[in-house]
């Protein structure tokens, strides 16, 4: 087994990684801010990724250049971040007081929605569908590592060095206290719904331009993945994320390349970490013991 072939491993680790903590920061995000697992981020990223090829072909944006690929990109992304907003309205807000279980039930019903919309709706839905080749092979690895650096960087620098940033800080740490302060947490919540939205639009098209192909339930997967990776490294951190999501890629592809029939095991071999990091550090890699006092 030669040092190229692991090299090349590591690199197909990280890309799939790359993929999986845009989903799981979403994830994050929005159960920092809202508290509630929204258990359709997956589905939401598949939408984006529809959204991508469907203008794509209608070809709005002259997509043969790469300003006219990274229009389309910022489209879908900006209505996937829309899509979150009217999402909130209309399956969270109005269960937000009704219990932490109603919210995550009516998001696990969303995702069964949008996943039969995409069927019904979108031209052979029910059909894998190809994917054009947006970003050149030559330079995919690259690229999704680096859109994933970008995306941590803007992160950082927004929800540190900014106001508003500091906001959604303060909202995730205490609500009520937040409120007490002025903090006006109606901002907050809808400036997190649009960032994750965006992420979670971009992370659609970089899974589709990974995979060469998607389909309308690709995003069950996604969910229960982005969902793991989240309590892996930590629920509400998106650094925890990121860290999450890149050792359950390594595992799949370690699986994939280094174990005889792996593939078909793939997928167990990654819960199976969950399982046992839950079991050993509950709260996540990058996630804080609370103590409670009696």
């Amino acid at each position: 087994m030669s040092l190229s072939f692991i090299l090349s491993q590591i690199m197909n680790g990280l890309m799939l990684g790359a993929t999986y903590s845009l989903v799981a920061i979403g994830f994050s995000l929005y159960f920092g801010v809202m508290n509630v697992c929204v258990f359709c981020v997956g589905d939401i990223a598949i939408l984006s990724a529809f959204n991508v090829l469907g203008l794509l072909l209608l070809g709005i944006f002259g997509t043969s250049s790469t300003i006219g690929v990274i229009l389309v990109i910022s489209l879908a992304a900006m209505l996937t971040g829309l899509f979150m907003m009217i999402l909130y309205r209309a399956v969270i807000k109005p269960l937000e007081w009704k219990g932490s279980h109603m919210p995550l039930l009516s998001t696990i019903a969303a995702g069964l929605t949008l996943r039969e919309a995409i069927a019904i709706f979108f031209p052979r839905g029910r059909n894998p569908q190809v994917f054009p080749e947006i970003i050149p092979i030559a330079h995919r690895d690259f690229v999704i590592l680096g859109v994933l650096a970008v995306t941590l960087i803007v992160l950082y620098i927004f929800i540190n060095k900014t106001k508003l940033g500091i906001s959604v800080q303060a909202v995730a740490q205490n609500k009520d206290a937040a409120i007490m302060i002025g903090v006006n947490t109606r901002v907050v919540i809808y400036t997190t719904l649009v960032i994750g939205g965006v992420v979670l639009g971009i992370g659609g098209a970089l899974l589709g331009s990974y995979y060469g192909m998607i389909r309308f339930d690709m995003g069950i997967n996604y969910g229960l993945i982005g969902f793991s990776a989240a309590v892996v490294g930590g629920l509400g951190n998106i650094y925890g994320a990121v860290i999450g999501g890149m050792l359950l890629a390594m595992v799949e592809v370690f699986m994939f390349a280094f174990v005889p029939g792996g593939t078909a095991y793939a997928t167990i071999a990654s819960f199976v970490v969950v399982v046992l990091l839950i079991i050993t550090r509950p709260e996540g890699i990058m996630g804080k013991k609370k103590i409670e006092n009696v």
